[in-house]
């Protein structure tokens, strides 16, 4: 993962709640990389980006990359927001970004005249393809374990459909500890990225009941809805999640199978989604837990470093 400046090829990937900036700074600090999740740092975390980013900058002198997340022309001034954060991503110096949704052509473009890396999300092959030919410099493979908006398939199914793929595969989804860690490894990825088990950290701002719940939760207790942004989001089952059930109801689900209308409907599930999850990062009562399935290894809250240093140990 040299790409990414991480001497453990672990990405604490973006994340709503979560990515808080001691969270961001304290992984990049033990050897992994953190990743800025804009919203969370401005609308969550209530910080203004710049000054977010040179607060991290502050806590350590170790790389860390900011996300972007693409919806295209559905929102023009969401797209303007995301061009100013790439704006001032640059001039503080920030060498890796990581895309998500859309094409990412435009940061793609603009990333290599300042010498940004760019990995993109990939649901699946396809996409995969699409985003070698777009010239980013590695793929994060989004599998079925993961945690929040997740993938479809398994780790073991995207390592064996892109071993002719020349850039880096990072598996992202389902990875608790370092044997989980390990073995992603030995299929063949250059890395890991990994949310859940970050959430579970004494550095991450959320509740701890949110932390607890990551603890005591079994693989058999994480769910699927696609009311967090159309498509599916793993989640702890809770009494807040069950609530009016799992799915979307039919006008939305609607808009979520006409190819123009899908973007709307994603966005308009993502800002509902914004608010449920502002409040699980504060509120103990308020039980909307994103988490993947990797939460069966996840055995206790530990600092951020801790985590590092056990994955660090099976690769020496």
């Amino acid at each position: 993962m040299e790409d990414t400046g991480a001497i453990v090829p672990v990405i604490c990937g973006p994340m709503y709640p979560g990515s808080n900036p001691e969270l961001i700074a304290a992984v990049s600090e033990a050897g992994g990389i953190g990743i800025v999740q804009p919203v969370s740092l401005t609308s969550l975390y209530k910080h203004d980006f710049r000054e977010g980013l040179r607060l991290i900058k502050k806590l350590t002198g170790k790389p860390f990359g900011v996300n972007f997340t693409i919806f295209g022309g559905a929102n023009k001034k969401y797209h303007e927001q995301m061009q100013k954060w790439m704006e001032i991503s640059i001039e503080e110096g920030v060498k890796f970004f990581l895309t998500s949704l859309g094409k990412p052509h435009e940061i793609v473009k603009i990333a290599k005249q300042h010498g940004i890396k760019v990995y993109h999300d990939v649901p699946n092959k396809k996409v995969a393809l699409d985003m070698v030919d777009a010239g980013v410099d590695g793929l994060n493979c989004i599998n079925w374990r993961g945690g929040g908006q997740t993938g479809s398939q398994s780790a073991e199914q995207f390592i064996e459909e892109l071993r002719d793929v020349q850039i880096p595969l990072i598996c992202a989804g389902g990875i608790g500890n370092a044997e989980d860690f390990q073995k992603a490894l030995e299929m063949g990825y250059a890395g890991v990225q990994m949310g859940t088990r970050f959430l579970a950290t004494k550095e991450c701002i959320i509740t701890n009941s949110y932390k607890q719940a990551i603890v005591d939760a079994k693989e058999e207790d994480i769910v699927w809805t696609n009311k967090v942004a159309g498509n599916n989001s793993s989640v702890i089952k809770t009494k807040d999640v069950m609530k009016g059930g799992l799915r979307t109801g039919p006008i939305i689900t609607y808009m979520l199978r006409h190819r123009k209308l899908k973007k709307y409907a994603r966005m308009y599930l993502m800002s509902k989604g914004l608010k449920n999850y502002s409040k699980t990062a504060f509120d103990d009562n308020v039980q909307f837990w994103q988490a993947g399935k990797g939460v069966g290894n996840i055995k206790s809250i530990e600092t951020a470093a801790d985590v590092i240093k056990e994955f660090a140990a099976v690769t020496v």
